[in-house]
Order: C-alpha cells, then structure tokens, then sequence
C-alpha cells in the first residue's frame, strides 16, 4: 500500500517515525562515531524539499519507516524508559525546532535557494577508490562529505540561529570530529513539510 492512501493519523505516524529515526542516528553518530550510511541518505535526501508533494517522496519504501515505529511501539510498553531517554528527548527537540522553522517562511525561501546548490547524498560518486574514515560508509564518499559539509554549513548560517537550540551530548573523541559534527548537523534537519499535516 502507498504512503498516500493512508488517513492523516497514519501519515502523522510515519512523519513521526521518521523524526524517531533521525534521533536514532544522532544518538549512535554522537555516542559511537558512526551509524549505518543507507539509513542516514534516505532520511536526508528527502530533506532537499521543504515542500514535498506526496509521502512516497519521503517513504518511497514504507519499510523505511519500521526503525521509527518499532521505536515508538517500545517506547509505549516500557516503564522504565532507559537510554531511550536520549531519543526522546532529541526527537521533542527536533519537533519543537520544526515547529518554529516552519513559522518562519523568510527563512525557509532561503534554505530552498540555497539547497538547490547542494548534491542530494543518492548523486552518483566517481572516486570509487577513495577510503573512508568510518566502516561503517561505503568507500567513495567524497561527495557525500562535501554534501554532508554543505548541510551544516547552510544549518548553522540559518536553523542554528532560530531561538530554539539543540544541544548534543557527544562523547570527548567525537567533539572534534569534522566528519561526525556535519553528519549530525545534516540528520538535525526538520522532517519535509507536507500538507497532511499542517504544514507549508
């Protein structure tokens, strides 16, 4: 079944699993340095659009979605929440920093002219021999570094100047990693808008 013959509580489940995910991603990145790349391209590519026309341009795959969604059906059974925690509170973060971006249309007429000069991270790679830092990425990379690094470049000169500041806990070996601080960036994106739900 498609994303777009799903109700608005279906879609809101999905927009929502896909906010869980990134902070999934965040989590790992900052903690351990690395997180699986396939995961990361298909929660940011999407994020090229502000305004997408339809969710199978977020959830072209709907299995996609299942690491968010299990995520949530644990949270719901669990009494003790754990190092869930973390998650949660990076996912509220991320909901409350969309909230405002999406309140402010000035800045969102500037992130899309300016990601219209950025490679989406699915551009093809012609180095195919260069190495990469973490195993965890496929070799070749350059591109998607530079695209990585392009991303947070545009997230600090625009999101990172809304009053509402997210704040992640990385550990000591990871601070000063340019790699692992883009990648981050990048994944702190806002989740696309879409009209179901309430957004521009």
């Amino acid at each position: 079944m498609s994303a777009d013959n799903f109700q608005r509580p279906q879609l809101q489940a999905l927009t929502l699993s896909d906010v869980v995910q990134s902070a999934q991603l965040v989590r790992g990145r900052a903690n351990t340095g690395s997180a699986l790349y396939p995961a990361i391209k298909e929660l940011i590519d999407p994020r090229f659009l502000l305004n997408v026309p339809s969710f199978i341009t977020i959830f072209p795959d709907l299995r996609l979605a299942r690491p968010g969604l299990e995520w949530l059906t644990a949270r719901a059974r669990q009494l003790s929440p754990g190092e869930n925690d973390e998650v949660l509170r990076y996912t509220r973060n991320l909901l409350l920093l969309r909230t405002e971006l999406m309140a402010d249309t000035d800045m969102q007429s500037r992130l899309g002219r300016r990601l219209q000069s950025i490679s989406p991270l699915s551009a093809p790679v012609s180095d195919p021999h260069r190495q990469t830092k973490h195993p965890t990425e496929p070799i070749g990379l350059h591109q998607t570094e530079r695209s990585f690094e392009a991303l947070a470049t545009l997230y600090k000169d625009t999101i990172s100047t809304l009053s509402y500041r997210i704040q992640i806990q990385e550990k000591v070996e990871h601070l000063h990693d340019e790699i692992i601080a883009n990648c981050i960036r990048a994944l702190l994106w806002p989740v696309s808008g879409s009209p179901c739900c309430g957004t521009r």
